[in-house]
This record gives C-alpha cells, structure tokens and sequence, in this order.
C-alpha cells in the first residue's frame, strides 16, 4: 500500500497541482483505459475545449507510470482514491471498443517496429496477404481488456445502459464513466452533459493519419476474418454485455458477409516462440513523444495556438496541427518579433524590457511532455 508521502510524490511526477483555489486542479479527468479504444481523442478534446476548467491524465496501467514517470509501488486506483480525498472532483473514463477493430488497430500500432520490424514506408509495399497471415495467426493472442470490468475494483452494473449508451457511477465520491466507441458522435453530448463543460469531439491519432495509413487501407479493404476466429467473437462475453442483442447481429452480420474458410493461429506455444524470436530481432523502438494534438500545456504561447486552433475546428475545419510547447513558443516569439518597434530615442532600453516581458511569459514553471502524453512539469 502507498503511503502519503509516495502518494503526494506521484501526483508531483504526474503534474496533478493540489491547489484547489484554481478551478482546473479541482477537476481531475483519469482517461485509464487500455490502448487502441479511442481514447486518445478524448484527451485531446477535453483539453482543447476545457483546459482552464480540467486537469487531463491518460494511463493505461502501472507499468506505464514505473516506465514514464518513475512512479513505483504505486497503483492508479490509489492515485484516483487519495485525489478524491483532497476534496477534487474526480472522474476516471473507461471506452469499450468492438473486438476485431480492436485487435487489428493494436496490430497495427505495433506492426512496423515490432511485428515486420521495419520502416512503416516500406511496409507500405508489403504483401497484403502477408500482413493478413500474420494477423490471423496472432489473433486470439492480441487479448481485448477491459478496465471498468477488471481493473477499477468497482460493481459492474447489471446490464448496460442502452438508452443513455454509457454507465455512470458514483462510488465512495468518483464517478466511474464507461462509453463505448460506437457512439464516439454522441460523445461530445454526453461529455458535456457529464462534465457540466462544453466539450467539442476533435478527432485525434487516428491510424487513417499515420505513415502506415497506405497498409492499413489496404488491410481493410481485402481483408475477411476466418470462419472459426469469428465464432470466438460471437462467444465474447465483453461483447455480449456490451452491445444490445440487435447491435450484436448488426455486428456480427457484418462480419459475417466478409467471411472466409478456417485459419490455424500460432498456438500457446508458437506464439511464445513468436514473441522470443521477435523481441531478440528487434531493433526500432517507437517512442511517440507527440502523441495528442493538444499535450496540454497551459502557457501563454501554447493558450494563443490553442484558440487560433479551436476557432478553425469550430469553422468547420480539419485540423491535424499538433499543440506542442516548444513549437508553440517559436512560433510566439516569432510573432511577437514582428510586432516589435524600437524606439530611435532609446533603442537598447526599450530592446531591453522588451526581451525581458518576453521571458517573463515563459518564466515559473513550464509543462514538458512526456512520451505517450504524461505530463511533468520542469521549473527554470
């Protein structure tokens, strides 16, 4: 168990700010979900829309806090506990995504630096098919989690909320949200609703965007998942609670019209085997230090970029441009620049306090990210 000393420090690493007299400590939003659900655009959004009122965290599980931020002997339940017991509205989000979606989207997170270990460029001109065989012979091993049910040590609800397409509940002062990916059009709405903030959906990391996009359109469009890999999905107990009886058919149907014969994937054994060989091959590690469009950052610069930003979304605008603080602040200080006038009276005086109200706005503290969009905070 973490003591209170272990605790205080991880909320330090993990940039969570104690001081309630500022709204946005007082909201903590926990996005702890496994990866390749979608959730990478609910951080974005929140933090675009809200990030005066919120402060966002995005984890996946303990050895994500051991590997970014040095946080040990720590769990993200503790984390979420002892930040409700400061007296902070706390709100931890979990998403369910539809199986197969699900498997193939991690596949392909992985597929140019671990499974072909080679550039995404490259991979782009593989075989198709090659690329399908190794999918199919990798995926019961490519396991769906699901956190509300397994990892938040709370009671999972009888049945799914199929009006409101979410679950909500409170427990011992923390709302637990569970949302589901389907309904990524309503989520603005429901956000909003729950958050008591505008919150505008901004789509973000999607694999359509990455260097790998050439394959990933090919995979989808040749491939058909093996007759008995599809009848494990029909069994899928995640599923079943998840989706409505008709939702399932719909589903299920759809897949079911791009079925093809039976595939033997690697077994226990094999996959083991598989998993050796590929880690000792290995040589590109992927470490995505820009991971969200927004890493949320709250300096003067980074304020500028973000309204500029959320007024062309709001225009109608698609917008890819990512918010990254360093970037931001060039881009600031360029500008800024421009509008300079030194005064032939006195140049080396007014260039002197015009240098210096330049530094003062990234003076204090400034927000470096962290790879996979943790944030710490660094002090000059």
């Amino acid at each position: 168990m973490a003591t209170l000393e272990m605790l205080k420090e991880a909320n330090q690493k993990l940039n969570i700010c104690d001081d309630l007299s500022v709204e946005k400590n007082k909201n903590l939003v926990i996005i702890y979900c496994p990866p390749k659900v979608g959730s990478t655009t609910i951080v974005s959004s929140i933090r675009m829309s809200a990030y005066n009122k919120f402060t966002v965290l995005h984890i996946h599980d303990e050895l994500m806090l051991k590997v970014l931020c040095k946080i040990e002997n720590v769990t993200v339940k503790e984390i979420i506990i002892y930040n409700q017991s400061l007296g902070k509205n706390v709100y931890v989000i979990d998403i369910y995504r539809s199986p197969i979606e699900q498997k193939i989207s991690k596949y392909f997170e992985k597929l140019a630096t671990y499974h072909f270990n080679n550039s995404p460029h490259l991979i782009n001109n593989y075989n198709v098919n090659n690329v399908i065989t190794r999918f199919n012979s990798l995926f019961p091993h490519l396991i769906n989690e699901d956190h509300y049910k397994n990892a938040y040590q709370i009671p999972l609800p009888a049945l799914f909320d199929f009006h409101n397409n979410y679950i909500i509940q409170t427990i011992d002062g923390v709302k637990y949200i569970k949302l589901r990916l389907k309904d990524s059009d309503q989520w603005g709405q429901i956000l909003t609703a729950i958050l008591g903030s505008q919150i505008l959906i901004i789509n973000d990391y999607e694999t359509e965007n990455k260097p790998i996009k050439e394959m990933f359109k090919k995979f989808k469009d040749f491939y058909k998942i093996p007759e008995n890999l599809l009848k494990t999905i029909e069994e899928d107990p995640l599923l079943q609670y998840y989706y409505s009886a008709e939702e399932r058919n719909d589903y299920l149907n759809m897949w079911r019209s791009k079925q093809s014969q039976n595939f033997e994937p690697f077994t226990e054994t094999e996959y083991a085997f598989y998993e050796k060989i590929t880690n000792e091959n290995q040589y590109m590690f992927e470490v995505q230090r820009t991971h969200y469009l927004d890493e949320g950052c709250t300096c003067k610069a980074c304020d500028i970029k973000r309204n500029g930003i959320m007024t062309r979304i709001q225009q109608g605008e698609k917008v890819t441009e990512k918010i990254v603080h360093e970037q931001a602040k060039m881009e600031y200080l360029k500008d800024k620049a421009k509008n300079l006038r030194v005064i032939t009276s006195g140049p080396i005086q007014r260039h002197s306090k015009n240098q210096q109200k330049l530094r003062s706005t990234f003076g204090g503290s400034m927000m470096k990210t962290g790879p996979n969009g943790i944030n710490i905070k660094l002090h000059n």
